[in-house]
């Protein structure tokens, strides 16, 4: 692997750019999220009332103190990067000490070693609150969270790993969740996933757009394969004992159960069935209450099919230079490029295209083109971001602009013939207050349709206010 890096360096070393050293690390937090945090406070309330969605109560303000276990998308994301995040920023400041990268065999061997050792504290901070499983699990939760159904992040208990589930959960909100919103119950099963992705987006933002080299392929190419099985093991032979195990357990506590089971024989089968309530799913074998998971047997041929089909999608996430390291190209002195593939199931189907980064003399660009799939339509899906517009006049601020523009199935229905066009608009300013620390926020609005990384199929306007500092 080594001398294979090494080579491909020496071949391409004027266009391949080596991550600039000494390291650096910028932590970033939106502490201010609406009207998601107010949603997370609707449904606190509830629990305290010992409510559901179906029937909530009166709203009052305590909910608003929990905030530190419901975050929503983008700050489950900010706050997976920081602490993930400042690991890298550790192991990259050793090797620079232990292994100077004076050569370019010196610089791959520098690479390989951080990226190593970081791989082993990945691996270790996936166990913890604000890690990498935690982002999983929350984006499930957010989904929950934005139609006020309560759940519980068993991270929380620690010590469990990858293998943490999403729990207390009533059936009534399920019933409730399929009955009144379809699309947000098929979604549901899909966002952990859709959270491990965005994971990945944030770091190949910030190692291309900062140059901050963070060592995380080891975690980018176990993470995706981890999703890419995960996606496809309702197929597997041993499916229907793994759902068996599943319902052997409390069989009689509701609360202490996971909310689905496992995520895609869920998301599959939600999928193809919107208009079938909930509990048609039938009871709990020797138990209480209704079956939430869904084995391989209660599949059908079509079912097995599409999912077959975006298992295979999810392959597509592995193809970026950014996999093996490579964070910057550069075409020609001021051009530098790079590109990451990549394929999420959504509340539809799934969305297939591509990132492309761009550095064009100090102008940076994000583009992601791609197609939104369902059943019998491929259609087309186009954003655009660009990074650090600022006047002349003021140094201190700049801002970031994000357009986007789909035609996703209408009523995001599996089956649905017809396209509907829809768009979002986010405008991102940053205020510097000091040369490391300045203030950030967002105003966005978005048409009824699937995003990445926001939790509303609903039309929305949000809001966000954080900050940013950048400690090295």
């Amino acid at each position: 692997m080594l001398l294979f890096c090494t080579a491909i360096q020496a071949a391409f070393g004027q266009r391949i750019l080596k991550d600039t050293l000494p390291p650096s690390l910028e932590l970033e937090l939106h502490l201010i999220d609406l009207p998601f945090m107010t949603d997370a406070a609707k449904t606190e309330t509830i629990r305290r009332q010992d409510g559901s969605a179906v029937f909530p109560g009166r709203f009052n303000g305590k909910g608003y103190g929990a905030f530190y276990r419901n975050p929503g998308m983008t700050q489950a994301t900010d706050m997976a990067h920081n602490l993930h995040g400042s690991l890298y920023y550790a192991h990259n400041a050793l090797w620079k000490r232990l292994k100077k990268p004076r050569t370019t065999a010196g610089y791959v061997l520098n690479r390989l070693l951080a990226n190593a050792t970081a791989l082993g504290t990945d691996y270790l901070a996936i166990k913890l609150p604000y890690g990498y499983a935690f982002q999983h699990e929350e984006f499930h939760r957010a989904v929950m969270t934005a139609r006020h159904v309560y759940s519980y992040d068993a991270v929380w208990d620690f010590g469990k790993g990858l293998d943490i589930a999403v729990t207390r959960v009533k059936d009534a909100d399920l019933v409730y969740l399929k009955k009144r919103f379809p699309a947000d119950q098929v979604r549901l099963a899909a966002a952990g996933v859709e959270g491990e992705y965005a994971y990945f987006r944030r770091m190949q933002q910030d190692n291309f757009f900062r140059k901050s080299g963070y060592p995380f392929v080891g975690l980018s190419l176990l993470g995706t394969f981890h999703a890419i099985n995960y996606v496809k093991l309702p197929l597997s032979g041993r499916f229907n004992r793994i759902t068996d195990s599943i319902l052997a357990q409390d069989k009689n506590d509701i609360l202490a159960r996971d909310f689905t089971g496992y995520d895609f024989s869920a998301w599959v089968y939600d999928l193809f069935t919107p208009e079938e309530p909930y509990e048609t799913r039938g009871s709990w074998p020797d138990g209480v209450g209704i079956r939430r998971p869904v084995s391989a047997s209660q599949l059908s041929p079509g079912m097995k099919h599409f999912l077959k089909e975006t298992g295979r999608m999810q392959y597509l996430n592995l193809v970026s230079p950014f996999m093996i390291g490579i964070n910057r190209i550069q075409l020609r002195p001021g051009v530098l490029f790079n590109f990451a593939l990549r394929s999420v199931p959504t509340s539809f189907g799934y969305y297939a295209g591509g990132d492309f980064f761009l550095d064009l003399y100090n102008r940076q660009f994000l583009v992601s083109l791609g197609v939104n799939r369902n059943d019998a339509l491929t259609l087309p899906a186009l954003e655009m971001r660009a990074y650090g517009l600022q006047k002349r006049a003021s140094k201190r601020f700049h801002t970031d602009v994000h357009l986007a523009a789909w035609l996703q199935p209408k009523d995001q229905l599996f089956f649905s013939r017809q396209g509907v066009l829809g768009m979002g608009l986010s405008v991102q300013p940053y205020y510097a207050l000091t040369r490391r620390f300045g203030l950030m926020g967002s105003l966005s609005y978005k048409t009824r349709g699937w995003m990445f990384e926001n939790p509303y199929l609903d039309q929305k306007f949000t809001g966000n206010l954080g900050f940013r500092w950048k400690v090295w």
